[in-house]
């Protein structure tokens, strides 16, 4: 006697593949947020490496902070003439940022500013493409730039020029300044120009970060970050700004924990000029405004 061999119907077949479907809404989600978690970790890490980084650039440099960039002169171990940050901190994170790989992009890093990638992945926010950086005002690739972390340069690294006596503002910073590191803002996740990010789309001179508040009687800070608007914290993560303190901790806040008032959470707009700047300052207080815990 034959056997007769069983098929699925139509309409179990239909069940199945709806089951499926139902299971991949269900799923994918939760990968999309686990995967989102896992890349704020390894920023998380990141900020805490260039941190301490900076603690030991600190360390070895008679107690001074590195500016947000050199004033002038070359960064002798890279080569790099008026170095950023990244540059000064490349010996205790494992690397220089970028490394020339021929003779013409050897050309371009001593000729110009721009830089057409980042190597070293500890300066590299793992949210960010390549393409992140392609500045639509001239069609070249400025990482550092444009890049993913801001340095608290207001306090810690301003090179700006002033007047006077000195030829800098406030340059350069003992770290002795710095009475309270565990309230003080080391580096974070940085947004670029709040003005050239809204209007055109494009981040720019994201390696400074801007505090609430333009504090000309305390550190000589006379513009923002870019000229054209504040560099805000980048809260791409969430919600959540990733920062690293001057204790060395790293971790996550909202715009308005870290003393910013907010005008458009979702695209990380803030009002301009306004707010405390005691996560900032180094003292764990605002001037004028917010008490410093030693008041």
């Amino acid at each position: 006697m034959r056997r007769r061999l069983r098929a699925f119907t139509l309409i179990e077949l239909l069940v199945v593949i709806a089951i499926i479907a139902l299971l991949i809404g269900i799923l994918l989600p939760a990968l999309s947020s686990a995967r989102n978690s896992a890349r704020a970790v390894k920023s998380q890490v990141n900020l805490r490496s260039l941190v301490q980084g900076l603690q030991m650039y600190v360390d070895d440099g008679d107690g001074v902070l590195p500016p947000h960039r050199m004033p002038e002169g070359t960064h002798a171990p890279t080569g790099r003439e008026r170095a950023r940050w990244h540059w000064l901190l490349s010996d205790y994170v494992g690397g220089a940022p970028y490394q020339p790989r021929d003779a013409e992009e050897r050309q371009i890093f001593e000729t110009t500013n721009d830089i057409p990638r980042i190597d070293n992945t500890v300066f590299l926010d793992p949210t960010h493409r390549l393409q992140d950086f392609r500045s639509q005002q001239t069609g070249e690739i400025q990482a550092l730039r444009n890049g993913s972390y801001g340095y608290n340069y207001h306090y810690l690294g301003n090179a700006r020029t002033g007047s006077g006596d000195s030829p800098y503002s406030n340059y350069p910073v003992s770290a002795s300044r710095v009475y309270v590191p565990a309230m003080t803002v080391g580096l974070a996740t940085s947004s670029g120009s709040q003005s050239l990010r809204i209007d055109q789309g494009f981040r720019e001179h994201a390696y400074t970060l801007d505090p609430p508040r333009l504090d000309t009687a305390n550190n000589g800070a006379t513009e923002w970050g870019h000229r054209s608007g504040p560099v805000p914290g980048g809260n791409f993560h969430s919600g959540r700004v990733l920062v690293a303190w001057l204790d060395g901790r790293a971790d996550r806040h909202t715009l308005e924990e870290l003393g910013y008032e907010v005008v458009d959470d979702e695209l990380g707009r803030v009002i301009v000029d306004s707010g405390s700047n005691r996560f900032f300052t180094g003292t764990g207080g605002d001037p004028g405004r917010d008490p410093s815990p030693a008041d």
